[in-house]
């Protein structure tokens, strides 16, 4: 086996080196070569003998760790180079006992749960070495390289999540977390003052996650709140009436029960029912209907998964948002802007249907574009336009061009025989002004989606309460009140001249010092006040993620 060679090797020279000062070759980190490292000279002489060193042991069990289940196959030239730097001493264990760090290293993995993660996932020596007689050196060295490649693992998924390739739970998910090489791991924990801080150091760093992690903790240990009588169906109780099921209303919202008529819905009830039917995410009209009284009904909810769900997309996240940055919060249908971490602007957003997902990524915004031309995605074109335009619809407002040797040409849209065309020779165009989709400015951050901040002349629908709507770009509410709170720190675009631009043909405007943009999907959070916030999984993604990490 190559990695049996390289122990072989390895020990050979470190070895040697132990008796004559030699150099050790060391495999190279950066590449396939090697790199010479010279060790000093300990005073052995040719007739010392190593037996009760832990040195030949650890070299011995490290050639066959694989075999063995100690170690990954993925990562045994990385462990087996750590191990060559340290002369093959354990790196947890001292004089047959694990040093004090590394019970701390163990204690921190063991507590994984805190954090979202699995304590089964990592493989932990057994709690103490010592049993009716001192550990023997394979035991000792064992346990060390289990408790390397338990560290390696635990970094690993604290930093960039328990599933390995997001795209696999849906195309959607634009993020490809960082595998951490196992030598950097080990290296900067074993070398740490605090490795246990250290390896709690490859969690997200954002306050966000921290305020989720604690909200873990309470969800685990909050006990189930005793389930309260339900208010039985009937009527819709409108303001101003009377109805027996009142005074149980007013039970539940902890209002005063002593008033002149129980039964009477009146100002105080509606007022207290409207901020209840706002938190339960309803309509807040004051009328006591069905969804009210489900509401109402519903006994606690588990939020333990939902928690961990979001956590593990937080390890998706880059580790460094920027000091200044567009963060778009699907579910929530909203979108802000960050200054140090702080909320600067904040507005409505509609984001895309559940079968037009509005994919989940981070880049930079590079351009502002005004009176901006629409290049009707290939999909919409044939999966929306061409069925109407089979019907006989037309295409007013729009321009088509057709592919004619090689080249894309404007026809008149009577002369394509849009029962027999061939979609892939065709584009469509809507020029810009009034009544194109995009309004009248857009935001571009270069991607393979195609999906970008945009203006609408639909404004209305900002007004509802789900606003899953579009074709998966993100529409923006008062999009030049945006534009001011983007380009406050950009002194070569004033949106007053842009505003100006608004007319006419497209107009590019390059932005110097690029912005970066997040489009995340968090269903749960805790805000300023310390409420947990959570919000419809609107395509889905909590209850996939859920299952991939085995929480359904």
């Amino acid at each position: 086996m190559v990695v049996d060679r390289l122990v072989r090797i390895a020990a050979g020279a470190a070895a040697l080196s132990l008796i004559s000062g030699a150099a050790v070759a060391m495999p190279d980190k950066d590449g396939p070569g090697t790199s010479v490292v010279a060790v000093p000279s300990t005073g052995y002489t040719h007739t010392d003998r190593l037996i009760d060193a832990p040195t030949p042991a650890l070299s011995a069990v490290l050639a066959n760790a694989v075999a063995d289940g100690l170690i990954d196959k993925a990562d045994a030239e990385a462990v087996v180079a750590f191990y060559v730097e340290r002369r093959f001493e354990p790196a947890w264990i001292d004089d047959g006992e694990y040093t004090e760090q590394a019970r701390a290293v163990i204690d921190r993995i063991k507590r994984a749960d805190e954090d979202g993660l699995d304590p089964s996932d990592y493989r932990l020596p057994r709690e103490s070495l010592h049993r009716h007689r001192p550990p023997g050196n394979d035991v000792v060295a064992r346990a060390d390289l289990i408790l390397s490649q338990a560290i390696v693992d635990y970094a690993r998924h604290a930093y960039s999540g328990r599933i390995e390739n997001p795209t696999k739970i849906s195309s959607n998910f634009g993020y490809q977390p960082t595998r951490l090489a196992a030598g950097d791991v080990l290296g900067l924990v074993s070398a740490a003052t605090v490795p246990a801080e250290t390896l709690a150091a490859y969690h997200p760093p954002q306050r966000e996650y921290q305020a989720l992690r604690a909200e873990l903790a309470a969800a685990r240990t909050r006990t189930a709140e005793e389930r309260k009588p339900e208010i039985p169906a009937g009527p819709l109780i409108k303001p101003g009436m009377s109805d027996p099921r009142v005074p149980m209303i007013r039970n539940r919202l902890n209002l005063a029960s002593v008033v002149e008529d129980q039964e009477f819905y009146g100002d105080d009830v509606v007022a207290a029912i409207k901020a209840f039917q706002k938190a339960s995410r309803l309509r807040a009209d004051g009328i006591v209907g069905k969804r009210t009284l489900a509401a109402f009904n519903q006994g606690p909810r588990d939020y333990v998964a939902m928690i961990v769900a979001n956590m593990e997309r937080w390890r998706w996240m880059p580790r460094y948002l920027g000091d200044f940055y567009v963060r778009v919060n699907v579910p929530d249908y909203h979108l802000s802007i960050y200054k140090d971490d702080d909320v600067v602007h904040k507005t409505r957003v509609i984001v895309g249907k559940s079968r037009n997902q509005t994919p989940l990524f981070s880049d930079e915004i590079e351009h502002v574009v005004v009176n901006p031309a629409w290049n009707v995605p290939a999909s919409i074109a044939r999966n929306e336009m061409l069925p109407r335009l089979r019907a006989g619809s037309g295409l007013r407002g729009y321009k088509v061009y057709r592919n004619i040797r090689g080249r894309f040409r404007a026809v008149n849209p009577r002369t394509v025989n849009w029962r027999r065309v061939n979609m892939s020779r065709i584009r469509i165009k809507q020029p810009p002004g009034s009544r194109n989709a995009l309004g009248q400015v857009k935001f571009l951050f270069p991607n393979k989606y195609s999906v970008y901040l945009h203006d609408t002349p639909s404004r209305g629908l900002f007004e509802r309460d789900s606003r899953a709507l579009s074709h998966g770009c993100v529409r923006v509410h008062e999009p030049w009140d945006f534009a001011d709170a983007l380009l406050a720190h950009s002194p070569e675009v004033e949106t007053a001249r842009l505003r100006k631009m608004v007319g006419g043909g497209e107009r590019w405007v390059n932005l110097e010092k690029k912005i970066p943009v997040h489009v995340t999907y968090f269903t749960a959070w805790v805000d300023d006040s310390g409420e947990l916030q959570v919000r419809d999984d609107i395509y889905g993604h909590d209850q996939r993620v859920a299952k991939a990490l085995g929480l359904s």
